[in-house]
């Protein structure tokens, strides 16, 4: 369970997520998807711009909380090729916007051959080199928006932050 006190203008929370936390995030994760939709049943976000969401969910999540995130990547066997980028949480856990919080069992899942590199000091480099550029623009999710998308989550965390 979440339990926010004041620490100046962050908050402190325990390493363990109840149920309305992950609600609030699954909402996160649900109103994405209804901003960019799927295809195929895979959630658009996740098909591209997973790397900037990544992005802007850990810059946001730590300038709000004291209990750090760190982005990860899922990895091809070989450890060549990038599959997704997202968040692990505090409690171990795992985020992505398009499928919303998740236990390792179930990302790896997604991604039988993959494996998870977590990159603990943030390297905006390799966040970019594996986000195949994340300048780039995203034929399967045409409609993404970086402030779209930093408002959803600006939302959100609001809602934890608030608790």
């Amino acid at each position: 369970m979440w339990s926010w006190g004041c620490a100046t203008e962050k908050h402190r929370g325990t390493r363990h997520f109840d149920a309305r936390s992950i609600q609030v995030l699954n909402g996160l994760r649900n109103e994405i998807n209804s901003h960019y939709g799927f295809r195929e049943g895979v959630p658009r976000v996740n098909l591209g711009p997973c790397g900037r969401v990544a992005r802007d969910f850990r810059a946001q999540w730590n300038e709000r909380f004291d209990e750090k995130i760190s982005v990860v990547f899922v990895m091809s066997p070989d450890g060549s090729e990038c599959y997704h980028v997202l968040v692990k949480l505090p409690d171990g856990n795992y985020f992505d916007g398009g499928n919303g919080v998740m236990e390792e069992k179930d990302l790896l899942s997604h991604y039988p051959d993959g494996h998870i590199e977590e990159m603990k000091d943030f390297d905006f480099k390799l966040l970019d080199k594996r986000s195949y550029d994340l300048g780039r623009t995203y034929p399967v999710c045409p409609n993404y928006s970086d402030a779209m998308t930093r408002e959803l989550i600006t939302r959100y965390l609001g809602r934890l932050a608030d608790r």
